[in-house]
């Protein structure tokens, strides 16, 4: 893979589109205005783009021991190359949002000082840090409704939002128990290295039971029958992480079945808030 992809993790990128895309489709009702989808699209994959590839300047040293073969601490791209990057991309990305309106401009320009912050301080002070990231994830399904911006959003978007900052937040906390021992060494004061793996382990456990708990209240706010059918393998995914092994490979592992879920989820929201009348 180009160094260049790699170090924004394109793969994220195009989970993060996915998830403006989810939130502008649940918003609408699959109501489009292209112009508004476009553009928020581009904003939310330039502003991600930036934030992972600051992440990873700020976290060279500790990837040398966790993540070697990164493209920076594996040298083929320098610290100065991926700032210009990082920073770039996030001002382009803040500058197009204001074509959709100054709420939407005003957002990406805190979503981005949140990124910058969250790699330089945030991340190193464990739960703040993982609510952080748990947020700006949720955000960018968040974008997707405030790009359409009509009618009831909110009401509608509001839903995948909250499911997708729980389930971050989980992710966030078993991502902080697989990197235990680098983050460690370095003093990454997550919460599994001020806590414990075990302590660690069940407060994402909470978490992510809880977000199971509420699944099915979509359905009874009017999602249609291809959600419910989709909470079958989302909900499978979910559990086999939740009973993972309570070590740092057993949270390498449900890191990944976490990811599965966010993406069985995200296809959920955008399946089940088709309206049925596209069917007949």
């Amino acid at each position: 893979m180009n160094p260049y992809l790699k170090l924004v993790r394109i793969h994220n990128v195009i989970g993060a589109a996915i998830g403006d895309f989810t939130g502008y489709v649940v918003s609408s009702a699959w109501n489009f205005n292209l112009e508004k989808l476009i553009i928020s699209l581009i904003v939310v994959s330039l502003v991600a783009a930036g934030g992972y590839a600051i992440n990873d300047v700020y976290d060279i040293e500790i990837d040398k021991i966790n993540k070697p073969d990164r493209p920076l601490p594996s040298g083929r791209i320098s610290i100065k190359n991926a700032v210009i990057l990082s920073y770039s991309t996030m001002i382009i990305g803040s500058g197009l949002a204001f074509i959709l309106g100054i709420l939407q401009g005003l957002l990406a320009i805190m979503t981005s000082i949140a990124l910058i912050y969250y790699a330089k301080t945030l991340k190193r002070q464990g739960l703040a840090g993982n609510i952080i990231v748990a947020t700006t994830t949720a955000l960018s399904i968040f974008y997707g409704g405030i790009a359409y911006f009509e009618g009831n959003w909110f009401e509608r978007v509001i839903i995948p939002t909250a499911y997708s900052f729980l389930l971050t937040l989980g992710r966030e906390l078993v991502k902080g128990i697989e990197d235990y021992e680098g983050d460690k060494k370095y003093g990454v004061r997550t919460l599994a290295t001020t806590k414990g793996i075990r302590f660690t382990w069940n407060i994402a456990r909470v978490i992510l039971l809880l977000m199971l708990a509420i699944s099915p209240l979509p359905i009874l706010l009017g999602f249609n029958i291809i959600y419910g059918i989709l909470l079958i393998p989302f909900t499978f995914f979910t559990l086999k992480a939740v009973f993972a092994e309570t070590s740092p490979r057993g949270g390498g592992e449900a890191r990944g079945l976490l990811k599965g879920s966010a993406f069985i989820g995200m296809i959920a929201f955008i399946l089940g808030s088709l309206p049925f009348k596209i069917f007949i």
